[in-house]
């Protein structure tokens, strides 16, 4: 039977790795010629951590090595060609033993190894040990280990694997020498297929390659995986099939939608969605792409002169792209469990240009409001003269009468500041009911703030948690609570987040309260994220 691609062309050596950082690291140790006797190597899976924890095997059982001298030490590479080179890459050698930390996790598989490394290896010149994705081992495996660490005879070597570097106890990685294997870059990953391509002699149209490489996250042996499902047997592969396999057919560009939304036009939105999912495209390599080209744009806003093609995400500002990312990642996530795939996109969509179009309502309306309170002369024809009475806005978020308060001020005339909390506090609920039409989601997360002080111009608002206050504190949120709160309390009102703490509530009101609490918390997520009937 065949081997697979990612098994027929693992890295034989250190100068085979593809990840250039781990391949120099590994061999300025070995030019040493002093190889430590506990390694780390943790980065995300496909990476290449077990194939350079075999060749580190070779490295240090080569037959070959003792002849060659000093310049072993040099390059410090293994021959291949030697019996017990032959036998780690066969994967028969007796020595080399590897561990799954996920099934063999527990203090007596540990235990039992310690046992074994005492005894000296039977075939090779040292024993090495692989211990694949260490961190699942339980607390007391690790400390059983650790014995181990501290005091390895003289014939061993113990390299750990992990994906997860972080749960792994510090006593254990200060012992360790220790590699970060990083995501490959798209240049990596070429690498890596091209050696397979000359390898299995494919002939593959010009940016087959690259589209390769720019899907698989930066996981070298899903690279090799989706060659070896291209080349099928076949000899030659072209971008159009590749494109099908990976989802990525030319006319699924994020490009054209990202430009409809950078206009607000909703509509068009919509049918590119509907496009895309009418042509075969797959939405979830769709978004993905989708939020790549924002992340270019996030980075170029950022001032980041080395991303390329930053105009592909559309004419928008850093707090739009960043919005645009909470947006489509939320549906990125739902994509796959959603009856409907495409109706995440869709609401994420509608959720993006209904909010942009309100924020701009919100402020026309005021400054429409703004101007008629400057010049009461021009609200004195027909109609217009019954409208001085404060009034409630409208569904669109127009405001259906003049504030009889600021119709007061006169035209060189300075506005009155009030600085009294009882009367913002009095008139708080209004605001609330005048934000609701123009942004449901605002006036969800002012529900579970207060107000806490008001100075000159500033409203200070007590807000309970970070991910609301940041919400708040986001350029068109900001400005519909300020507009309306001028509008209803009648004096200009810069708006004023901090983080506050919940006092707790006395023995015979604990229970509604937290009820209460509760409720809003519950209500405020189900307005920002959805529920599970939206």
């Amino acid at each position: 039977m065949e081997q697979a691609f990612f098994l027929k062309y693992r890295s034989q050596k250190i100068t085979e790795l593809d990840s250039a950082d781990v391949r120099e690291g590994l061999l300025k140790i070995l030019e040493s010629g002093k190889v430590p006797h506990a390694l780390l190597f943790a980065g995300p899976r496909g990476t290449g951590k077990t194939s350079a924890a075999r060749i580190i095997a070779k490295v240090v059982n080569c037959e070959r090595g003792e002849k060659r001298g000093r310049k072993r030490q040099k390059l410090g590479e293994p021959c291949n060609r030697c019996k017990a080179c032959l036998q780690i890459t066969a994967g028969t050698a007796l020595d080399l033993l590897e561990i799954d930390a996920a099934s063999t996790r527990g203090i007596d598989d540990i235990r039992n190894l310690r046992e074994k490394v005492k005894l000296a290896p039977t075939q090779l010149k040292n024993k090495v040990y692989i211990i694949d994705e260490v961190h699942m081992l339980t607390t007391e495996a690790f400390n059983a280990l650790l014995k181990t660490l501290e005091e390895p005879p003289a014939h061993t070597i113990f390299i750990l694997c992990t994906t997860a570097p972080e749960k792994l106890p510090q006593t254990i990685v200060s012992r360790c020498t220790s590699f970060n294997f990083r995501k490959a870059k798209v240049g990596e990953v070429i690498r890596a297929l091209d050696r397979v391509i000359k390898g299995e002699k494919l002939k593959v149209e010009k940016g087959v390659v690259e589209e390769i490489a720019k899907s698989v996250d930066g996981s070298f042996r899903d690279g090799q995986k989706i060659l070896d499902q291209l080349a099928g047997g076949r000899k030659k592969i072209t971008l159009t099939e590749s494109k099908k396999l990976l989802g990525r057919i030319e006319s699924l560009s994020p490009g054209k939608l990202l430009s409809f939304l950078s206009k607000k036009e909703l509509v068009n939105a919509l049918l590119e969605v509907d496009r895309i999912v009418t042509v075969g495209g797959d939405l979830a390599v769709y978004t993905h792409q989708l939020l790549d080209q924002l992340r270019l744009g996030l980075l170029a806003k950022a001032g980041l002169t080395v991303i390329s093609e930053p105009e592909e995400t559309g004419d928008f500002s850093l707090p739009q792209i960043r919005f645009l990312i909470e947006l489509f990642s939320r549906a990125a996530a739902q994509i796959k469990t959603n009856p409907i795939p495409q109706l995440p996109l869709e609401l994420a969509i509608v959720e993006w240009c209904e909010e942009e179009k309100d924020a701009e309502v919100a402020r026309r309306n005021f400054d429409s409001a703004s101007d008629s309170a400057r010049n009461p002369a021009s609200r004195d024809t027909g109609q217009a003269r019954e409208n001085r009475r404060p009034a409630p806005l409208t569904t669109e978020g127009g405001f259906t009468g003049s504030q009889s308060e600021a119709s007061q001020n006169l035209p060189g005339s300075p506005r009155p500041q009030r600085e009294n909390l009882e009367e913002i506090l009095a008139k708080w609920p209004e605001v609330l009911a005048g934000i609701r039409p123009l942004n449901h989601s605002v006036e969800a997360l002012l529900r579970a703030t207060k107000p806490a002080k008001i100075k000159g111009e500033v409203l200070t608002l007590e807000v309970f948690y970070r991910f609301h206050k940041e919400r708040l504190e986001e350029e068109r949120c900001r400005r519909i609570v300020e507009e309306v709160a001028t509008q209803i309390l009648g004096q200009p009102i810069k708006l004023k987040c901090v983080l506050g703490i919940k006092k707790p509530a006395t023995t015979d009101d604990t229970e509604e309260k937290t009820d209460n609490a509760d409720s809003d918390i519950i209500k405020a997520a189900e307005e920002i994220f959805g529920t599970n009937a939206d």
